[in-house]
């Protein structure tokens, strides 16, 4: 898998796990809520009136009672509708009586029966004498000036109206539980009491010892509440449905989360996280040794800029070289290059007086007397002689100032500093820079020695480099050599100095220095 990929889609990785798991976690928040959220709704959805000389309640509305402003009496005749039925009834149980009843009952939707009580008859909306008596237990009963509220079977309430003359008018809602929730579980998952200030009915089931309890409470009227306990059962079972549509919205919303930011333009994706790395110290220096291939002694090395992660991971140039350029990050970047160099040639031993260490520069960098400043007091700081150090600038992007480049460079040189010309023969300037520049090291790109013993017509544009190298009596070190063929050939062009994996491959410090002193045992030293 390549490192462009891991840098573009590791973060959204990482915020996608994230969510799975909060969402995991949110689990019984989002329970909650639902349940409380559609509690509610159902509690406190306004009574509706069709006509009015109608019953109420539209027949859409599971309303159990109006909003909490209204008082305890309102809300109660409010809920049943009695007080428009009342004004409708002879109260002798005629005909009339009970088709208005039944028409009261068809046109509510939380009603489930109405009955009249005189001293001499009683009826319902099915008809002569009433299949439910107008009785009730006073201790478990709650009484709200004429209205008198019990429970009744299957999570049912029995509300009474007492009127002059020991006549009764009796409601039996619709099952509670019906109103309050939607999807079903076992009744014992839910208790419901009403509570009217100092006195509470239970409605349905009771709270159990040792069984723990989601409690939730709303206001109905001035002094009215309902009291509601479920299990973790009986919540999940009711919200289930609920759950299932906010688990699948808000993955399906993480998950277009994550897609954005893995799609977003890789550049700034990339900007953040070199901005983290070099606040991390992520970017070190690899060094890969030039050898002298008629003695095999190590004469120096080009520091490479290394991304290595906390992880472990390390990330090749390639992949944030030019973005870090774009940015202007590179100036940092080479800042830090600089200073891990330096430390670690104060480290160095058994190595040679002319021993040097190249490091990379954009040619905007040497047009900057800051830039020099900087790198010959880190050196002074470090006690680090200045030939140690070597500055190596690519033609792969112009020089702006040629004027101020040439400044810059000159002060270098005259503190001993060398400037190579890497990647020669591959950019903008070509070999122009040779005369207006004080370079005199050239470094030939890998492009050419990778043409050595091919047809390749680049193998012409390797001969015309060495010829011109030899002409102007340059230093020329050859880059990317791999093979035994690569350095023979270029030992009969007189080029000695070897960069490549055919000596050894770009490594860490601590394996520099064990380079570095084997390479002494095997040639003597």
């Amino acid at each position: 898998m390549n490192n462009n990929f891991l840098l573009r889609w590791k973060q959204p990785f990482i915020i996608l796990i994230i969510g799975l798991s909060s969402i995991f976690l949110m689990q019984y928040f989002i329970k909650v809520s639902l349940f409380q959220y559609g509690l509610y709704n159902r509690v406190n959805l306004k009574n509706k009136v069709n006509e009015p000389d109608t019953m109420v309640f539209d027949s859409d509305i599971d309303a159990l009672v109006p909003k909490f402003y209204l008082s305890d009496n309102e809300g109660v005749a409010l809920s049943t509708g009695l007080e428009k039925l009342i004004p409708k009834l002879s109260f002798t149980c005629s005909k009339h009586d009970i088709k208005e009843m039944r028409l009261a009952n068809d046109l509510s939707s939380n009603i489930h029966f109405l009955g009249l009580f005189t001293p001499y008859s009683s009826c319902s909306n099915y008809g002569i004498n009433s299949p439910i008596s107008d009785n009730y237990n006073k201790e478990n009963a709650i009484t709200i000036e004429d209205y008198v509220l019990t429970p009744y079977l299957g999570s049912r309430l029995k509300i009474i109206r007492n009127l002059p003359n020991d006549t009764h008018l009796i409601t039996i809602t619709d099952p509670l539980n019906r109103q309050l929730y939607f999807n079903n579980t076992n009744d014992n998952n839910v208790v419901i009491n009403l509570v009217y200030k100092d006195k509470k009915i239970h409605i349905q089931s009771k709270i159990k010892n040792n069984i723990f309890y989601h409690e939730f409470k709303e206001k109905l009227t001035e002094n009215i509440y309902l009291e509601i306990f479920v299990t973790k059962k009986g919540l999940t079972d009711i919200v289930h449905s609920e759950l299932l549509m906010v688990n699948v919205f808000l993955c399906i919303l993480l998950v277009i989360t994550c897609i954005f930011l893995g799609l977003r333009p890789q550049r700034r994706t990339i900007k953040m996280a070199i901005d983290r790395g070099i606040k991390r110290k992520e970017f070190i220096p690899f060094y890969q040794p030039i050898i002298n291939s008629m003695t095999g002694s190590i004469v120096g090395c080009e520091s490479l800029i290394r991304w290595c992660k906390a992880n472990g991971e390390i990330i090749s140039p390639a992949n944030f070289i030019d973005i870090a350029e774009q940015n202007k990050q590179i100036y940092e970047i080479t800042d830090v290059l600089i200073s891990h160099v330096t430390n670690d040639i104060a480290k160095l031993n058994n190595i040679s007086d002319d021993f040097f260490v190249s490091i990379n520069v954009v040619p905007r960098q040497l047009q900057n007397q800051t830039f020099a400043t900087k790198l010959l007091n880190t050196l002074s700081a470090n006690k680090v002689s200045n030939h140690r150090i070597s500055i190596e600038v690519t033609e792969r992007t112009p020089f702006t100032d040629l004027s101020s480049a040439k400044a810059v460079m000159q002060r270098l040189v005259d503190n001993h500093i060398g400037i190579k010309l890497d990647d020669a023969g591959t950019g903008f300037g070509g070999f122009s820079y040779f005369q207006e520049l004080p370079i005199r090291t050239l470094k030939i790109d890998k492009m050419f020695i990778d043409t050595i013993g091919t047809s390749d017509v680049k193998a012409n544009i390797l001969n015309a480099i060495i010829s011109f190298g030899k002409k102007a009596k340059l230093t020329m070190i050859a880059e990317g050599v791999e093979t035994q063929e690569q350095v023979n050939y270029l030992k009969t062009q007189g080029i000695f100095l070897i960069q490549g994996f055919f000596y050894a491959k770009p490594m860490p410090f601590s394996d520099l220095e064990k380079y570095i002193d084997n390479n002494m045992k095997g040639i003597g030293i």
